[in-house]
């Protein structure tokens, strides 16, 4: 028993996170943590996520109808619910960024990164990950860009 009650705790834990996950799309800014998230991430990975989980909600959901208000079967269900909401949060967040941040081709015109080459993309995130700086980010980017030409797509 003492595993549903578990179960429980973990998904109010993960709707609090969706909860701030939803808060965090209200206050979208313009900076480049939120550009590199735009042009690295796709779309298609977090509407697949959120399908799944909402298909795995819809099953749980029938199977539980004849047991609504046993703990064990609420746990389960609420496990699956806070799941699907978690990704639908990274969802909107994703969709929001994306219509908020669509400027972002001039943004990046600053390093020279052509972001058909996904390569260089992942290149500067991972220099910006480790340096903060943006004159320092473009310096190193510069030095380093040539080992992306391979990989041009």
């Amino acid at each position: 028993m003492i595993l549903y009650y578990g179960l429980i705790g973990v998904s109010v834990v993960i709707i609090a996170i969706a909860i701030k996950n939803f808060y965090s799309a209200t206050k979208i800014e313009k900076n480049m943590d939120n550009y590199l998230f735009v042009v690295t991430s796709s779309k298609a990975y977090y509407i697949g996520a959120t399908l799944f989980a909402l298909a795995l909600l819809v099953i749980t959901a029938f199977q539980a109808m004849p047991y609504v208000f046993d703990i064990r079967v609420f746990s389960i269900v609420l496990f699956f619910g806070s799941i699907f909401l978690l990704s639908f949060s990274h969802y909107v967040y994703h969709t929001l960024a994306s219509k908020k941040l669509n400027d972002y081709e001039e943004f990046f015109k600053q390093f020279g990164v052509d972001l058909n080459n996904k390569c260089e993309k992942l290149m500067l995130k991972y220099i910006y990950s480790k340096e903060k700086d943006l004159k320092k980010v473009k310096e190193v980017f510069e030095m380093n860009k040539e080992k992306c030409k391979e990989f041009k797509k």
